[in-house]
């Protein structure tokens, strides 16, 4: 026959209690071995060697308007969410919500959609359906959560307006490796501020790392840049997130129309030596949707001269003679840079260095004497540098 044992019993078998560790004073001074037993952060989306993104972490990414740091950010978060790799970098998986309030939810979600289409095969591996709506099975998890509300970042009364609390008290999918804030502007303006305004912009700052600290996480700025050329090494308005936060990704484009290319510098680093470059494109993924393509691995800056030998083939047949193209780059008088038609001797060297560089950007395919303009990256439409300083070899 069993015996209950008693609460009273039970107690005296396990014993008394362990008390609560108290918390760390935050101004206590670090011993040697609290020091060397101190853990290390980690990358959310790289490692030392390709730094992106830190965990529990202040970071920004920032450029000009139509930079790319949207598409980049949004597929960063997404890839993280679901421990996908991104552009062949390791991710560390974790929830992640993504607050993005300009452009409406609904043409938002149609890029999530065409991410869910681009990670189809791995997502169906995660959520083991081979078969039927895997979208759904994403979307539902609370693993990729989206909001479109801007958050009062400035705000520390819980009772006033949707402040960083109100944020946190609704948060349903705890625990949560990033939140990304996108855009500064639009939680600024939330805020009542602007970026220059002193009375906003540092109050803001605190809100993000309240955020930060409270739920452990790596908190995504997602900035503009100002256009003067001064500007392009932080966001626009006052330096105080500049000195607060621990990394920031630059995004630039390079070249015009559809097949530009975009460049993501993860340069601004407190904790790695160098930073770490993406070059990507943005593609077609349905009607009125576009993607990052994979990384690119060449990107070449072509100079006007260049620009110039590439329209001459562009008006020709598709695989003209390479002698028939260096006679047309002749007959149309390719100017240096004081504008004067080359001799033929530099414009020889010129069309050597030019079809070298055109065939590493990936915009001509050469096959034995035959020369024809790709349709592809840095193809049809591609237009490079074309400013005077962007010659890359001197006359001769």
């Amino acid at each position: 026959m069993n015996k209950r044992i008693s609460d009273i019993e039970l107690a005296e078998l396990l014993g008394p209690r362990p008390m609560p560790a108290e918390p760390r004073h935050p101004f206590k001074e670090y011993t040697y071995e609290e020091l060397t037993n101190a853990p290390k952060k980690v990358y959310l989306c790289g490692d030392d060697e390709r730094p992106v993104l830190l965990t529990d972490s202040l970071w920004q990414t920032m450029g000009l308007l139509k930079s790319g740091k949207t598409f980049f950010c949004l597929e960063l978060g997404f890839c993280v969410a679901f421990g996908l790799e991104f552009h062949g970098l390791p991710t560390k998986e974790g929830n992640v919500a993504y607050i993005i309030a300009e452009g409406g939810i609904g043409r938002n979600f149609q890029r999530v959609l065409a991410l869910c289409a681009k990670y189809e095969r791995e997502l169906r591996v995660k959520f083991g359906i081979p078969d039927g709506d895997y979208i759904a099975a994403a979307m539902n998890s609370g693993k990729f959560n989206l909001i479109d509300s801007p958050v009062d970042l400035a705000n520390p009364d819980p009772k006033k307006g949707l402040g960083v609390d109100v944020l946190l008290d609704q948060l349903a999918h705890k625990p949560y490796v990033a939140v990304f804030l996108d855009t500064w502007a639009r939680m600024l303006w939330a805020s009542g501020g602007h970026d220059s305004d002193q009375n906003t912009v540092g109050p803001a700052v605190q809100g993000c790392d309240r955020i930060r600290r409270a739920l452990g996480c790596t908190v995504v700025m997602v900035a503009h840049i100002g256009v003067a050329k001064e500007a392009q090494g932080r966001a626009k308005g006052l330096s105080d997130p500049a000195g607060a936060i621990d990394g920031a990704t630059h995004c630039s484009k390079v070249g015009d129309g559809p097949l530009a290319r975009y460049v993501f510098r993860a340069t601004y680093q407190r904790h790695a030596v160098d930073g770490f470059t993406i070059i990507a494109q943005l593609r077609e993924s349905g009607p009125n949707v576009t993607l990052m393509s994979d990384n690119v691995a060449n990107l070449v800056k072509l100079n006007k001269r260049d620009s110039q030998m590439l329209d001459v083939l562009r008006g020709m047949e598709p695989g003209a003679l390479l002698a028939d193209w260096q006679v047309a780059v002749e007959a149309a008088q390719v100017t240096g840079r004081d504008g004067k038609p080359l001799k033929a001797d530099a414009l020889r060297k010129a069309f050597k260095r030019a079809t070298e560089r055109l065939m590493t950007a990936d915009a001509i395919e050469v096959e034995g004497n035959m020369v024809t303009v790709k349709s592809g990256p840095g193809g049809d439409d591609m237009v490079f540098g074309t400013a005077e300083e962007d010659f890359l070899e001197e006359d001769e």
